[in-house]
């Protein structure tokens, strides 16, 4: 086994993790009556780049799968907290469809570009390089 697939999955395994909690927390609304409501859709559009993101880890190692998860992760927070993208009873779900939609498809991508270059100056390989057969 190599190296970077010992460091990156480590990293990436905590940012799903963290990422699952983060789509739970903003799919949940507290009501009236003392209790939370869960939205099944909120929670999976919170959830989808995330999958996309674990489909990736087979693919990549070492930086491009860090700095992709760190910027997903980052992306997810500042919408989440900083535009308020959570789950409100009664509300439009189009914002949460359109974030899941950006996190997915410029997040995950914006991230494995900005890691390729950093792999070559840790001396770790930007993707995993060979064939299993």
């Amino acid at each position: 086994m190599n190296k970077p697939r010992h460091i990156a999955r480590p990293f990436a395994c905590a940012i799903l993790v963290a990422g699952s909690v983060l789509a739970t927390l903003s799919a949940m609304a507290p009501l009236p009556v003392g209790a939370w409501q869960l939205s099944g859709s909120y929670l999976l559009l919170g959830l989808l780049p995330y999958v996309v993101y674990v489909s990736l880890a087979n693919s990549l190692d070492g930086c491009p799968l860090v700095a992709a998860g760190a910027v997903l992760l980052g992306a997810d927070l500042v919408a989440r907290f900083g535009l308020h993208v959570v789950y409100v009873p009664h509300a439009d779900l189009m914002p949460a469809v359109w974030l899941s939609l950006a996190l997915t498809g410029l997040a995950l991508p914006a991230g494995v570009l900005l890691g390729k270059p950093f792999s070559r100056y840790l001396g770790l390989p930007a993707e995993r390089i060979g064939h299993p057969w």
